[in-house]
């Protein structure tokens, strides 16, 4: 079921919807942010990493913000928020 993370990051306000994505094995997250939409999964120490679907336009995203949304769902999942 898809949720959404309200958060601010460097002053401005983001609401983004995650959406859960069942593959055979896990579970990984796809999530639009800036028009790009990006897919979280876990690595081999379940840490969430995000792999661009659209590599090429990767620049145009501040890093420091896909890492912190990749934070916000690992909370979220966890039911910290």
């Amino acid at each position: 079921m898809n949720f959404i993370l309200k958060f601010e990051y460097k002053g401005k306000p983001h609401i983004l919807e995650v959406r859960p994505w069942v593959q055979r094995y896990k579970i990984a997250f796809k999530v639009t942010v800036e028009e790009h939409e990006i897919t979280y999964e876990q690595d081999e120490e379940g840490r969430l990493r995000a792999i661009s679907d659209e590599p090429h336009s990767s620049k145009a995203i501040d890093h420091g913000l896909v890492g912190f949304i990749a934070e916000k769902i690992e909370e979220a999942i966890a039911g910290e928020e």
